[in-house]
């Protein structure tokens, strides 16, 4: 049981937690692998000056989640006390590590280093950070086992599965429909697939809990993530809204982002067990499926070391292509 205490190393009661570990391993990276010098060209003489701005804002908002994330997963070992969740909790921990400096490098080598400060002020900003903070306020004061599950769904969905993508997937537009920012692009997917491979670290935790602990999932807790889920899609709007203003091309609005967001919370929810609580259209789902399908794109294999390829290591520019 995951509130029980293991002492001893072995046998591993969750040997599902190693899967995890292995696979963040073999996709192991750091900013090294990147000079972003055609991104700076890119991003000093081949975007309009309203693209510049929506660049720096969509990077700026994913080095503030950065910085805040690599804390929590650290001490999960504290909460679970089992030397495969500890082990694991330290892997996710350093992957976020990893990611920090790297976005810390881009936005220095772009010379935007000072969004950091200037993102204090930004009452979008401020409002995301409040939102995605909520996992560490007591809402359930009578029994920490159930305010655990509680912070835990919060942070795996709202800051892993969720908050990011929005920006992933503008960076990610300009490199595939204006072959832009190609080493910024690489690292998004780099970042993309480990932020979704720490989201499903996550569910399987709150999935095993649910199995192990089914009093803990009640209608309680339930109505209180789907308050929040609320809360968290009104948010993102504003930041979208900050972030795009009235920006307008095929695949890529204000509109067409926040209805790619509410599909994310719905897959989240359903991940944890529960039904989704957004309409979403089949139309609309099919304006942003160009971004789905490079995180449902087979297994691609490299030949001379006879292993599959598609979680990191993915260094061709097609690699979102089926």
């Amino acid at each position: 049981m995951l509130f029980e205490r293991q002492v001893e190393r072995l046998p591993d009661l969750y040997p599902w937690a190693q899967d995890f570990i292995e696979a963040m391993q073999d996709g192991f990276w750091t900013a090294k692998k990147f000079t972003f010098d055609s991104d700076v060209t890119d991003y000093e003489l081949h975007l309009t000056d309203q693209e510049r701005l929506i660049i720096k804002r969509c990077l700026a908002a994913i080095a503030q989640i950065e910085v805040k994330v690599k804390e929590y997963w650290g001490l999960l070992g504290r909460k679970l006390q089992h030397p495969s969740m500890s082990d694991l909790g330290i892997t996710m921990a350093y992957i976020e590590v990893i990611h920090n400096n790297a976005y810390e490098k881009l936005l220095k080598k772009l010379g935007l280093i000072n969004v950091f400060k200037e993102n204090m002020h930004v009452p979008a900003i401020a409002g995301r950070v409040k939102y995605l903070t909520k996992h560490t306020e007591k809402a359930f004061t009578d029994d920490d086992r159930k305010q655990f599950v509680y912070s835990l769904i919060l942070f795996t969905l709202f800051v892993e599965n969720v908050s990011l993508f929005s920006q992933f997937y503008i960076v990610l537009w300009f490199n595939r429909f204006e072959n832009r920012f190609k080493d910024a692009a690489q690292q998004v997917k780099y970042t993309r697939n480990e932020e979704m491979l720490h989201a499903q670290a996550g569910m399987k935790i709150i999935n095993t809990l649910r199995q192990e602990y089914p009093e803990l999932f009640d209608a309680e807790l339930e109505a209180k993530v789907r308050e929040e889920c609320q809360v968290a899609l009104e948010a993102e709007a504003d930041l979208i809204d900050w972030m795009l203003g009235d920006y307008d091309r095929p695949k890529l609005n204000a509109s067409i982002l926040k209805s790619y967001v509410a599909q994310r919370l719905n897959e989240s929810l359903v991940g944890i067990g529960y039904t989704p609580m957004f309409e979403v259209s089949e139309a609309e789902k099919a304006e942003t499926f160009w971004m789905t399908e490079g995180l449902l794109a087979p297994a691609k294999v490299d030949f001379f070391h006879s292993e599959p390829t598609s979680y990191q290591q993915a260094d061709q520019p097609a690699d979102d292509d089926f």
